[in-house]
C-alpha cells in the first residue's frame, strides 16, 4: 500500500517508510535509561494512511491477545475489537480535523481532544462488548468543518493468520513464520517485537511464503524474562471510497498478539 506512512502503535509513533509490499523495518531508540522493560497492555499496531490523495481512514480491527500469567499453567486468551478513524484537514496534509460524530456499527467513537483522531474499543466481558464486526463495518461520519457527512458501509472480508507466535525471541537466531497457508485475504501484514521503548517493525506482502526477521534486526532489542515484550502479526487489507469527492481509505485487520520473552 503505497500510501501508508505512519504506524499508530499505543502511546507510540512509530515513523515507517511507505509500504510498497517490499520489507520495512524501524527501530525507534531505546529511551529506557532505568532497564524497565515494562511493555504496557497492547493495542493493535495499525497503519494510518496518508498521501496526496488521500482525505482520511476507517479502520476495522480484530485483536487476539495471549498472555501467560505467573503461576497459572492455563495461558489467557482475549479478543477486542478496535474501530479507529481519522480526518484530514485536506488531502496529503497530516493534520487531523475534527469531523463531527463518528460511528461503526451505531457505537459511537471517542474523539481524542489532543489531536483529533477517533477510537473505540470492545471487549468481552465489558461495555461495548463488541462492536458486531462479524456483521460488517457501517461507518456514520456526522460531519463538521471541511469534512462532510457521509455512510459507508465497508463489506470486505476479514483477514486472517492462524499461525501460532513463539513464546520466546531468541535475538541471535532471528525469527521465521510461515505465511504460505496461514494468512488469508489480505494485502499485506505487519510484523511486531517491542519491548519497552524499543520496537522491531517490518512489512511483508501477504502473498510472501515466509516472514523473515534477521538478527541484525533484533540485535537492538532488551533481553526480556517476564514475559512483557509483546510480539504481533497484524494483516491487513484496504479499499479506497470517495465520498463527497474526497478519497478515504478503509482498512479491515487482525491483529494475532502475544506477551513473549526476549534473550
Amino acid at each position: 500500500m503505497r500510501n501508508i506512512s505512519k504506524i499508530a502503535l499505543a502511546a507510540l509513533v512509530i515513523s515507517a517508510a511507505s509500504c510498497d509490499k517490499n520489507n520495512t523495518t524501524t527501530t525507534p531508540t531505546n529511551n529506557n535509561n532505568n532497564n524497565n522493560n515494562t511493555t504496557t497492555t497492547p493495542t493493535a499496531t495499525y497503519p494510518t494512511p496518508s498521501g496526496s490523495d488521500i482525505s482520511g481512514a476507517l479502520i476495522s480491527i480484530k485483536m487476539k491477545y495471549n498472555t501467560s500469567v505467573t503461576g497459572s499453567p492455563v495461558p489467557i486468551s482475549l479478543e477486542s475489537q478496535i474501530g479507529a478513524a481519522v480526518f484530514y484537514s485536506a488531502p496529503g496534509s497530516s493534520t487531523m480535523v475534527d469531523a463531527g460524530a463518528v460511528s461503526v456499527n451505531t457505537i459511537s467513537l471517542d474523539k481524542n481532544a489532543s489531536n483529533n483522531s477517533y477510537s473505540k474499543m470492545g471487549t468481552m466481558g465489558l461495555t461495548p462488548a463488541t462492536l458486531d464486526f462479524d456483521k460488517g463495518s457501517n461507518w456514520n461520519v456526522g460531519g463538521s468543518g471541511s469534512v462532510t457527512a457521509f455512510t459507508y458501509n465497508h463489506t470486505t472480508t476479514f483477514p486472517e493468520y492462524t499461525g501460532t507466535l513463539p513464546s520466546t525471541v531468541t535475538k541471535a537466531s532471528g525469527i521465521t513464520l510461515s505465511l504460505s497457508s496461514e494468512v488469508s485475504n489480505a494485502d499485506s501484514v505487519y510484523v511486531l517485537v517491542s519491548a519497552g521503548n524499543t520496537s522491531v517493525l517490518k512489512a511483508f506482502a501477504a502473498s510472501a511464503t515466509n516472514i523473515v526477521i534477521k538478527a541484525s534486526d533484533l540485535a537492538g532489542l532488551p533481553n526480556v524474562s517476564d514475559n512483557t515484550a509483546i510480539m504481533e502479526v497484524c494483516p491487513f487489507r484496504y479499499v479506497m471510497t470517495t465520498q463527497n469527492g474526497k478519497k478515504y481509505v478503509a482498512i479491515k485487520e487482525q491483529a494475532v498478539v502475544q506477551n513473549v520473552n526476549i534473550n
